[in-house]
């Protein structure tokens, strides 16, 4: 295992990335069954699960350890199958997915 995925930080990171993904995905399969508060709740869990991937990619972009690099690589890839354009940042794609969840609680009226 490399040494930036040693770290204590990065693997309790992944492990809370996987977590909220879980919840999410669950969330998902039962949104029309989920109330006004279930709504709330699934959009807070974005907001968190993008804040999170936001300082993770953060601290795989400071990082030359190379499984971190490949990582990075594999993210960047899924992003641009999300809509990353080649020539934008990373931070603007999650700007504009930000602004989508807030335009999202804006439609739900939370």
């Amino acid at each position: 295992m490399s040494s930036f995925f040693e770290s204590d930080v990065v693997r309790e990171s992944l492990l809370e990335l996987d977590e909220l993904q879980s919840q999410l995905f669950a969330d998902v399969m039962n949104m029309p069954f989920l109330d006004r508060e279930g709504k709330k709740e699934h959009l807070d869990r974005m907001k968190e699960f993008l804040e999170k991937q936001k300082l993770f990619i953060f601290r795989l972009s400071l990082s030359d350890d190379p499984e971190a690099v490949e990582m990075k690589d594999k993210i960047m890839e899924s992003a641009r199958m999300l809509g990353l354009k080649d020539n934008q940042n990373i931070n603007e794609f999650f700007d504009i997915m930000e602004t989508n969840i807030k335009n999202l609680e804006k439609t739900l009226d939370i």
